[in-house]
């Protein structure tokens, strides 16, 4: 399903599931301390010195109330899928029931037969004897099933308790009342939620691609036929970069902008829409100090005091010693926050696993460094066994086409308790030889040793990794230091000794997490153990569970900088009539819905802040891209892959954690996420490291399709139905740590939206632009403007829209090189930075035929025209115009270079216009 679902009309009233659950849960706790009580232990994993002869009665009557012990926990491992099956409705999380069951059959079935063997033998089991090693295989079956059944029957009960405290029915009223107006995201899979009838067949992935609410294909072609165009600007990526460079643009295409339908933005140029944006809107409290200016056809032009603004903060991440300490202290903050919450589950689960096999030794473990654990031979009977129910049950089904389903997944349960029992029996007291065999060579100096080296290693690998797209800027910098003449900065290859730092980091981190479970298994459940496990939880619960996990990122820092220097109004003060710059207060919530819209009589365009949703692990992307389209803005939000909601039901719908994101200033810094644990088609090999070191960028944020099927799901009853959580707790960061990003889930996971379209072009071309200016500012190196490449095919495969370019490669810097040979830049020099093209929207756009667009492209390159002064610039920072995303902190020369690159783009797009 695209969404958690279906609703369910079969969950009982609340006092009966509530019932059933902790019936579960109280069922199968007792079958567990049952357990560990049996006599059966003694044959099941004899000690090498052990006699049966002496036991036989106690074996006999353990095995005669062993059918009593398997009825009370198979009864609550039922009562607990069933309650579990309830409460969670994705896709997964069935498989999961489904596997329970299996589990569960296979617990019961291995205790009766094991039962029934001991009775048939009377009690009287010789270690080492064929019967007890059938014994000891049934015994190992039983309990590798009875752990992850335990572990999903308790889980799921213990949510639906929660829901049914959680979700009253008042709180169910006011969820079914809610004003909600969404659109249902577009269905890919047979089994996707129904949208509106449809019995056109033809392109459905280009029709419904196209949707967005209030984008009426008839008004843009009426407007067509009488000479009017529906006009959109989009602003494209580059950090602080592209943002200079749309300043000036939009200085110079200032009348053309305010005639615009809409204005879309990616990353950097999200910077400057966001600032236009703060700076018109008429929501939030007057300022106290003077009258708000919100003078469209003026803001952001030379000389004024908000523009001035901006010039003082462009290096808005830190300017100083102290601020950029500062900023690394938030780094090492994060990373020691994110460490704790990652690794305080190893010693948890240690701990308890540690308590498991000494109440029931499926493997015999010991603190002698020199004796191996060795599996049982029943063990490896059980793994052979159930590998080959796998197998069998996978061939003799295979021609059964109705019976193929069914037996696949069976299949498949079977093999993920073969490498359970695996796991148990071989794996994990492996690791805790391990971690003693290495204590007992090194003594405990390693796990300081270790443990801080890897703190060390993480942090150094982690700014390492954020600071390599500014490689080239800083190679450039300290070139100029010791050479002198324009020489332009060479390729820099790919750094092959980050490369080593960061896999040496991640492998460390992943061997010390998995010594340190090894080593808290060895404790086998110590008092001392127990209470370092308990004290360790609390910390993870309060970390996890009830701090946000996008505080410990870099998110929220970001979005502070970001706003300190583009959040700011121009107020007339009321004593003297001078003109200043108002910076917004930090405590001011800029919610989408009211301050994503202008003033009232200010005439702007519609702000779209275009970032990317991450989808992995289902096929729901082609492969390299893994992100789809998700925008942010005053009315809508949402994508045509994940759906649509109305932004101020959205902010009605989620708590204040949440609504912190729906924010213009949110959606800035969302969309300007370029470092981030997930970044679809910009993927890189470091990202991982993002996720492990609290170095990223990005939120989780309400998915709209979730949010549709939520409310509807409260309107038919369906109290179990999950809802929006309040808080983003320690599991999303465990998936972006594993690059899990389902379409289902109740969040998704936002980022930077040059993960998928870097200029912005694909959202006009989706709301049926006819004239479009396009602000290209991103670094793309020579030949060929690859960036818009990508935008346009981009285009082609999701929408349809086909772009016909005039003359694509006078924009590629050197074309003007045959023209001026001998200038100093003239293998940097372009014959024009303007490129044109028509486009052509297909019948599926809902445009009548002969409807055609205009496509204008300003290119951030160097051309002969250009003012002597950039031109000069130019000669001795051989970076420019491209200089690396990763460089956010501009100095004077660099932010009026670049804006002035911007106005005279705009210029040169005015030019090329009229004489069209």
């Amino acid at each position: 399903m695209s969404v958690p679902g279906p609703v369910r009309r079969d969950v009982p009233p609340r006092p009966v599931a509530a019932g059933l659950a902790l019936a579960a849960i109280a069922l199968t706790v007792t079958g567990a301390w049952w357990h560990t009580g049996s006599a059966l232990l003694a044959v099941e994993f004899p000690p090498g010195d052990a006699t049966a002869a002496a036991e036989t009665a106690a074996v006999s009557s353990a095995a005669a109330w062993g059918f009593a012990l398997a009825a009370c926990y198979g009864v609550g491992l039922y009562l607990g899928m069933a309650a579990a099956g309830w409460a969670w409705r994705t896709a997964p999380a069935r498989a999961a029931v489904r596997f329970g069951l299996t589990a569960t059959v296979v617990a019961v079935t291995t205790h009766v037969l094991e039962c029934v063997v001991l009775l048939v033998a009377g009690g009287a089991v010789t270690p080492g004897g064929a019967l007890s090693h059938t014994v000891i295989t049934l015994a190992v079956l039983k309990y590798a099933a009875l752990v992850p059944a335990a572990l999903i029957a308790v889980t799921g009960a213990t949510v639906l308790v929660w829901r049914c405290a959680a979700h009253s029915p008042r709180v169910l009223e006011r969820r079914a009342d809610q004003v909600l107006d969404t659109v249902p995201p577009r269905p890919v899979e047979p089994d996707d939620p129904a949208m509106p009838t449809d019995a056109d067949s033809r392109a459905p992935r280009w029709r419904q691609a196209y949707t967005v609410p209030d984008v009426r294909p008839s008004v843009v072609s009426e407007r067509w036929r009488r000479g009017e165009h529906t006009t959109g600007f989009c602003l494209s990526g580059g950090g602080i970069r592209a943002a200079s460079v749309a300043l000036g643009a939009l200085r110079s295409l200032r009348a053309e902008l305010l005639d615009a339908r809409y204005l879309v933005s990616v990353s950097g140029g999200g910077y400057t829409a966001g600032a236009f944006q703060q700076a018109l809107t008429g929501a939030g409290p007057p300022p106290t100090t003077g009258t708000p200016l919100r003078d469209a056809e003026s803001v952001f032009t030379d000389g004024t005091a908000e523009l001035n603004h901006i010039r003082r903060h462009s290096s808005y991440l830190a300017d100083t010693p102290g601020e950029i300490l500062a900023a690394l202290g938030r780094v090492a903050r994060g990373l020691v926050l994110s460490l704790i919450v990652l690794f305080g589950p190893a010693l948890v689960l240690g701990v308890a696993a540690g308590l498991l096999y000494e109440r029931v030794p499926l493997t015999t473990l010991t603190s002698d460094p020199l004796a191996y654990p060795t599996p049982r031979l029943g063990a490896a009977i059980a793994v052979a066994v159930l590998a080959a129910a796998a197998f069998l049950v996978g061939i003799l089904t295979q021609h059964e086409r109705g019976r193929r389903g069914a037996a696949a997944r069976l299949a498949t349960d079977f093999a993920v308790l073969a490498w359970t029992v695996a796991g148990v029996a071989v794996v994990v007291p492996s690791l805790a030889w391990a971690a003693s065999w290495l204590l007992a060579h090194t003594g405990r100096a390693v796990d300081v040793g270790a443990s801080v080296g890897a703190v060390v290693l993480t942090y150094l690998s982690a700014v390492s990794a954020m600071a390599w797209r500014h490689r080239t800027t800083l190679r450039s910098r300290f070139r100029r230091r010791r050479t002198t003449g324009p020489s332009r900065a060479p390729a820099v290859p790919d750094g092959l000794l980050r490369r080593l730092l960061v896999i040496l980091t991640t492998g460390l981190l992943a061997l010390l997490w998995l010594l340190l479970l090894g080593a808290a298994v060895m404790t086998e459940g110590n008092g001392t153990a127990l209470v370092s496990a308990l004290l360790t939880l609390a910390v993870v619960v309060l970390l996890g569970g009830v701090f946000d996990v996008t505080s410990l990122s870099l998110h929220p820092f970001y979005r502070e900088r970001l706003a300190r220097a583009f959040a700011v109004r121009a107020v007339r003060r009321g004593g003297d009539g001078q003109v200043v710059a108002v910076p917004y207060d930090p405590a001011e919530a800029t919610t989408l819905s009211a301050y994503g819209v202008a003033a009232e009589g200010v005439r702007f365009p519609e702000v779209v802040f275009a970032a990317a949703a991450n989808l992995t692990g289902e096929h729901r992307t082609p492969p390299g891209l893994t992100a789809v389209s998700f925008t942010l803005g005053a009315k809508w939000t949402g994508g045509p892959d994940v759906g649509w909601v109305r932004t101020d039901d959205l902010e009605r719908t989620t708590s204040e954690r949440l609504r912190r994101d729906l924010t213009v200033q949110g959606a800035v810094a969302l969309s300007g996420a370029a470092f981030a644990s997930s970044m679809g088609r910009m993927s890189r090999w470091f990202q991982v490291l993002f996720a492990v070191s609290g170095a990223r960028l990005g939120a989780w944020l309400p998915n709209p399709g979730f949010v549709r099927q939520a409310r509807q799901a409260a309107r038919e009853g369906d109290w179990a139905y999950p809802w929006l959580p309040s808080v983003r707790r320690l599991p999303y960061l465990v998936r972006e740590v594993f690059g899990s990003h389902p379409h289902h889930d109740r969040l998704l996971h936002v980022s930077d939206g040059g993960h998928y379209d870097n200029l912005g072009l694909v959202e006009l071309f989706r709301r049926r632009c006819t004239r479009i200016y396009c602000i290209d500012a991103s670094n793309d190196s020579p030949p060929s403007a690859r960036t818009l490449a990508q935008a346009l095919e981009l285009a082609r495969q999701e929408l349809g829209v086909r772009v016909e370019l005039h003359d694509p490669w006078c924009v590629d810097a050197g074309s003007a090189r045959s023209e001026q040979p001998d200038h100093p830049l003239a293998d940097r020099l372009a014959v024009s930075p303007v490129l044109t093209g028509t486009v052509y929207y297909p019948p599926e756009s809902g445009l009548d035929d002969g409807v055609t667009g205009e496509l204008i492209v300003a290119r951030g390159v160097l051309w002969p025209s250009l003012p002597y002064s950039l031109q000069s610039y130019a000669v001795h920072h051989p970076e420019f115009p491209t200089d690396s995303t990763g460089d956010q902190w501009f100095d004077h020369g660099e932010f009026a270079a670049y804006t002035e690159l911007g106005s005279q783009l705009g210029l040169a797009v005015r030019r090329r216009t009229a004489r069209s």
